[in-house]
């Protein structure tokens, strides 16, 4: 068990189902004067040790290692149980959402969905996910500024040796507060002693554009004539939309064939080269390579460069050394959306007449295009140094270090032919800093065979600096001077001096966080039967007050082994598991740990860039971030698990469940104060969110004949609830938004109006005492919904707004099944997330055109994609869109839909040539060469009338500017020499 606990604290180079240089060295001198049978019995213990140290739930990696994909989130997604992963869009590098059993806050923005991720741990060096401090000075929060680059896309999938998700309650409180969501343990590859390996992977493939019906004007002016014949008046029909009432003008009712130009099947590619080798006191590994990822849509694609290095060395039998060094380059074209572009310059224009639908017209726009600039790179470097000293035989110190950085770049810039004659531009560069810095001394004992002891006392410390500089500028004196935004020196006061004549906004931020922990730990095996642990960890934080900077937090287990190997015919293995943890979550935030402040608004209304210095007269009140008091406290997690694990029928069946609970507790949140006070409320402990559910694991062995046919076939299912359970000072509801959290509830749902129908007459309408229904004040009318009046006041309000629905799935889950014949190999993946619902944004705006249109946001932004069939224009009925009452807003189950799906995510057929007695022959040195063909989002059923049940943003709405998740068809070969 003692390696166990290395594993977990940073021991990179020393890992999974393979003995390190040093073990395998100490094994041979400690064994040398003792008889052969001693040296297998020690040898037998050293294998069943390192099994030991398996985390449950790691990912076959045999089953996706021939797929084209970029991150680790598309890695793992429908492999393990308990983990859900949300892609929003097929944009190549975009950050995806993670969740492992349910999410413990409500997301109510973009950057909420950052704080309920796991943390990802590269070579035992947790990586460090982008800051959302950009989003304070951002109008428009589509995306986080900078490159928008996900971290974990930068990690090359082929270096990955072993992929662990870890869930056990005790496991997540060893690693600590960073690890209080859940944890995904990578190790790359390590050295290899004996014989040098060379291995080349390389593919090429083809993704693939999707069938969409484009429509043109005439098609518009069909759809909306239902709504101008039926309730238009004169001075609606005076004011239609000059495009769409000439049908003569050939750029909108010409040819509708913008998808030629928009949508294209896009090469991708990658290759990867590796070497590894070295002798039973030191090896090494060295691996480097390319890819190219792209989707079909709007030439968005991604490159990435990546190199790896490691390095094991064992010169002593009481010492021994590794380093680990992964280091990416990547480079990513972002999309040419109309409303991402002007969300980056927080610029709205004349937005009356969109895109026309005629590549020819569309391909005049993408011509000027040419002449933006949007460079976007990351650069990420992990490298992770462990040391090990034997002071005694059961006696080891260890120390490790670990740097974790990344850096992103983003220059753009839009010539004043694409800004209304306003050219803009920007430069961004942030990066993340995170060192780790790790000590512990471990010690173990046994009294007899029966009793074993092993304590460790250890000390952890990690230290985070984000920082970003931010600067844009408008009006430049031509459409050349593209980035040059800014000059200066960075170390001296003139930096962000702005060049002559422009407007410029500049920004500069810094946040840092300090995590300091001393922890003991104690593990008690009895007879290789019962394995007791115990955890008692004490962690101080840099961003919470100081009365309450520490936080003592315990953790325990009990395994017990009912059946072991051997011991009966049908069962080969029965244990059971409980176990219990409370961990620290952490917050990266520094405002709280001041004590007593607020954030100003001291801009112009929503624009964050027009601040009263400049010469505006505005209110700063009210303070939107809220006001910060003292007695802000450490918020915490507890969880608890009870796992059944069971092997049977000669070892052909593994089944696993575990029951669990996670409770995210004491959490902060802005409860709103009288309005009199001027704050927009005070942030406070006391939010409580509660998930529970099972996990289970059934892995099969169905046909196992070495030489002829093979199948085995695994199922992971996870069912999730999840619930607010308090809110501070004993409130009962707290309304955010246009989201409502009400204690019992589950935190996402959806508050929403029931819509019954329409009154298609005056005469339908309710009438009590003389007046008729009202919805805020306005007398329905002929035309409108039918809301149903919930608490029977008379009066449509949001009182009568209910919570509906899920926008996380109940049941998420995957099924894959391998086949093997003399070669031959067939893998497929299917992928399935049942129960959740989907506000469908793009059809709500679609029908409320007349308010869109008409509205000065971005809201009214038409852009080329929209001009297809992506809406079923059957299943709503005809309400009056100039009604006052807004008659197709998003907040009514009119646009929440079923967003289920199964897919056949991945498809894959391959062939080891090796098994050729020609090839065999001729390359005896060889040990694999294995080509194959792969496909991948292969197949999606689903009952969702959007393009794909998967393209969601995390908080449920569906707005249709997800790019597609392509098919992709890739051919490769993998060679190990």
């Amino acid at each position: 068990m003692r390696r166990l606990f290395c594993f977990l604290f940073l021991v990179p180079m020393f890992h999974n189902n393979h003995a390190s240089a040093w073990d395998k060295w100490k094994l041979q001198q400690d064994t040398s004067q003792i008889s052969e049978a001693d040296q297998q019995l020690l040898r037998g213990r050293l294998k069943a040790l390192l099994q030991k140290q398996q985390v449950k739930d790691s990912l076959n990696k045999g089953n996706v290692e021939t797929l084209p994909l970029v991150g680790i989130p598309q890695l793992l997604k429908g492999q393990v149980s308990g983990l859900y992963v949300q892609e929003s869009t097929g944009e190549p590098g975009m950050p995806k959402n993670m969740v492992i059993r349910g999410i413990g806050s409500p997301l109510l923005a973009a950057k909420d969905a950052v704080g309920v991720q796991p943390a990802v741990y590269v070579n035992g060096i947790p990586i460090a996910r982008d800051n959302n401090f950009t989003y304070s000075i951002q109008q428009y929060q589509f995306n986080r500024l900078g490159p928008g680059t996900d971290n974990f896309a930068g990690i090359e999938l082929s270096t990955i040796e072993s992929v662990e998700v870890i869930k056990d309650p005790v496991l997540l409180a060893k690693l600590g507060p960073l690890a209080a969501n859940g944890a995904i343990w990578i190790l790359t590859k390590p050295g290899k002693e004996g014989r040098r390996e060379i291995s080349f992977d390389g593919y090429v493939g083809l993704a693939t554009k999707p069938v969409v019906t484009p429509v043109n004007a005439q098609y518009e002016n069909l759809f909306r004539s239902a709504f101008y014949d039926k309730y238009a008046s004169a001075s609606d029909k005076l004011s239609y939309p000059g495009y769409l009432s000439d049908e003569t003008n050939i750029n909108y009712y010409g040819p509708a064939n913008w998808d030629d130009a928009y949508y294209k099947n896009t090469p991708i590619y990658g290759g990867n080269l590796g070497i590894r080798g070295g002798g039973d006191r030191a090896n090494f590994a060295f691996m480097g390579g390319y890819m190219k990822n792209a989707n079909v849509a709007d030439k968005t694609n991604i490159e990435r460069y990546n190199a790896l290095f490691n390095v094991n060395m064992a010169p002593y039998k009481w010492f021994n050394f590794g380093t680990t060094i992964n280091a990416s380059r990547s480079l990513r074209d972002r999309n040419r959306s109309l409303r991402d572009r002007f969300g980056e310059a927080a610029y709205v224009p004349d937005l009356s007449v969109p895109i026309s639908p005629n590549r020819d017209k569309y391909g005049e726009y993408l011509d000027v295009y040419k002449r933006a600039l949007d460079n976007n790179t990351v650069n990420m470097l992990n490298l992770a140094v462990n040391l090990d000293l034997y002071l005694l035989p059961n006696l080891k110190f260890n120390t490790n270090f670990g740097v974790d950085y990344s850096e992103g770049k983003r220059e753009a810039f839009f010539p004043g032919s694409l800004m209304e004659t306003n050219n803009y531009m920007s430069s961004y560069f942030g990066f993340n800093q995170r060192l780790v810095f790790n000590n512990s001394l471990d010690y173990n004992f046994k009294l007899e065979d029966k009793h074993k002891f092993d304590f460790k006392l250890g000390a952890a410390y990690t230290q985070d600096l984000y920082r970003y500089h931010y600067g844009r500028a408008y009006d430049g004196p031509n459409d050349f001077i593209k980035v040059n935004v800014v000059e200066g020196d960075s170390q001296k006061g003139n930096y962000l001096t702005p060049i002559g004549g422009l407007y410029v906004n500049r920004w500069s931020n810094r946040e840092d966080f300090r995590l300091h922990s001393l922890y003991l730990s104690g593990h008690y095996t009895w007879n290789d039967r019962l394995d007791i642990n115990a955890l008692l960890r004490y962690d101080g934080s840099s961003t919470v007050q100081p009365d309450s900077r520490w936080l003592m937090t315990p953790a325990f287990s009990a395994n017990y082994q009912f059946v072991q190997e051997g011991e009966a015919e049908v069962v080969d293995k029965l244990s059971i598991k409980a176990s219990w943890a409370r961990i620290g979550k952490p917050v990266f935030t520094s405002k709280y740990a001041v004590g007593p402040n607020y954030t100003a608004d001291l801009n112009w209304g929503s624009e964050k860039s027009l601040v009263s210095y400049n010469g505006f007269a505005v209110s700063s009140r009210p303070y939107s971030e809220g006001w910060v008091g003292y007695g802000i406290q450490w918020p915490y997690t507890d969880h608890a698990e009870l796992t059944i694990d069971g092997t049977l029928l000669e070892k052909r069946l593994d089944v696993r469940a575990s029951l669990y609970q996670k409770k995210d507790v004491n959490q902060l949140v802005n409860m709103p104060i009288p309005a009199e006070y001027g704050y927009s409320g005070q942030i406070i402990n006391g939010l409580t969110v509660q998930n529970r559910g099972v996990d289970l694991n059934v892995d099969g062995k169905i046909l196992s004949d070495p030489a002829g046919f093979q199948w085995t076939s695994s199922l992971n299912l996870n069912f999730n609830q999840n619930k607010l359970t308090a809110l501070p000072n004993g409130k009962t509801e707290l309304k955010v938004g246009d989201r409502l959290l009400r204690v019992g509830q589950a935190v996402d749902q959806f508050w929403l109006y029931e819509n019954e129908g329409i009154y298609n007459t005056d005469a339908e309408i309710p009438v009590q005492n003389g007046r008729k229904l009202q919805f805020d004040g306005v007398d329905f009318a002929a035309g409108d919904p039918r809301w149903k009046d919930q608490n029977g006041d008379f009066v449509i309000d949001e009182k009568d707004r209910v919570l509906k629905g899920n926008a996380m799935p109940k049941l998420v889950g995957g099924f894959t099944n391998q086949f093997k014949f003399k070669g031959f190999e067939l893998n497929m993946q299917w992928y399935f997330a049942l129960g959740q619902k989907a506000l469908n944004q793009r059809a709500a705006s679609k029908y409320d055109f007349i308010n869109t249109e008409n509205t000065n946001s971005l809201d009214g932004i038409r852009e080329v994609f929209h001009w297809q069939q992506d809406v079923d224009i059957t299943k709503y009925p005809i309400y009056n869109p100039w009604s006052p009452l807004v008659a197709y807003r998003v907040d009514q189950d009119l646009f929440l839909e079923n967003a289920s799906f199964l897919k056949l995510r991945a498809l894959t057929f391959g062939y080891d040539l090796i098994q050729l007695n020609g090839i065999k022959k001729k390359f005896q040195t060889m040990r694999r060469a294995y080509v194959y063909v792969s496909g991948i989002n292969v197949l999606t059923i689903s009952k969702f009338s959007g393009k794909d049940p998967e393209l969601i943003d995390f908080n449920g709405y569906y707005t249709g500017y997800g790019l597609p998740l392509s098919p992709m068809v890739s051919v490769g070969i993998k060679l190990e020499l």
